[in-house]
This record gives C-alpha cells, sequence and structure tokens, in this order.
C-alpha cells in the first residue's frame, strides 16, 4: 500500500516562500532567463516533495525520495515512535514525524532514526505490526 507523506503548514510554508523568492527575483530582473531559472525552482521543489512516498510490501518498507526507492527491512524494526526532530530525512512535515530505529545499526549505518512522515500514521503502524508483532510503539 501506498504512503504518500503529509503536506502540512510547514509544507505549505516552503512552498509558499519558494514562490514567493521567485516571483520576487523575477519582477526585480529583466529578461527571460531568471523567469526560467524560478520556475525550475518551483518545479524542482514541488518534484520533490511529490517524490517523497512510502510503501510496504511483503516485508519491507520502501522510501521513495525523488522517486528512487530505498528498502528497509520490516522485521528489523525495533521501535517507532511520534518525534518532532527536525533532522533532514524523507519527510514532508515538520511537525507530524516518526522516528523508525532499527536493531541492526548497519541498515541506516549510523544511530540517528530513520524519520518519516506518512499519511494515515495508526494505519501505517499498524500494517507494519502486522509483519512484525515485536516492534514497540
Amino acid at each position: 500500500m501506498r504512503y504518500n507523506s503529509i503536506w502540512d503548514g510547514s509544507t505549505w510554508f516552503i512552498i509558499g516562500l519558494v514562490t514567493a523568492c521567485s516571483i520576487g527575483s523575477c519582477l526585480c530582473c529583466d529578461g527571460v532567463g531568471p523567469i526560467i531559472i524560478c520556475i525550475l525552482m518551483l518545479a524542482f521543489t514541488l518534484l520533490t516533495f511529490l517524490g517523497i512516498y512510502y510503501r510496504i510490501s511483503v516485508n519491507e518498507l520502501i522510501v521513495y525520495t525523488f522517486f528512487m526507492p530505498t528498502s528497509y527491512p520490516i522485521d528489523k524494526i525495533a521501535e517507532i515512535k511520534p518525534t518532532k526532530s527536525v533532522l533532514s530525512s524523507p519527510a514532508t512535515s515538520l511537525t507530524h514525524r516518526l522516528a523508525i530505529t532499527f536493531t541492526d545499526r548497519k541498515i541506516l549505518k549510523s544511530t540517528i532514526p530513520l524519520i518519516i512522515s506518512p499519511v494515515r500514521q495508526e494505519e501505517f503502524i499498524r500494517q507494519l505490526l502486522a509483519v512484525n508483532p515485536d516492534i514497540r510503539h
């Protein structure tokens, strides 16, 4: 099942900021070049946000970042908990985030948890628990 990343006020703020800066730059500069650059910046921002989503397959959590998948074994998930961390992550929301820690540090190659922001978080957690009931939450 596909779970998009939540778009909340922080997501819309970033999109609005890029749009305002782009429009401001276009108004201050003459020529087509700055307009094209501004449109490309806005398109890149939107594609980046649209390219973040999550899938749960048989025994893998697949995180898509800019439409490129990275798989994580669900049976190695130790804990899922809400977080307000602002660490860089494949999540469009800054407020509705989940931190996922793994039993094996080699999976992420660090001690920092995987931070995501799926829509329908309760359903998402239930689906992960159906695969691995040992996950703490």
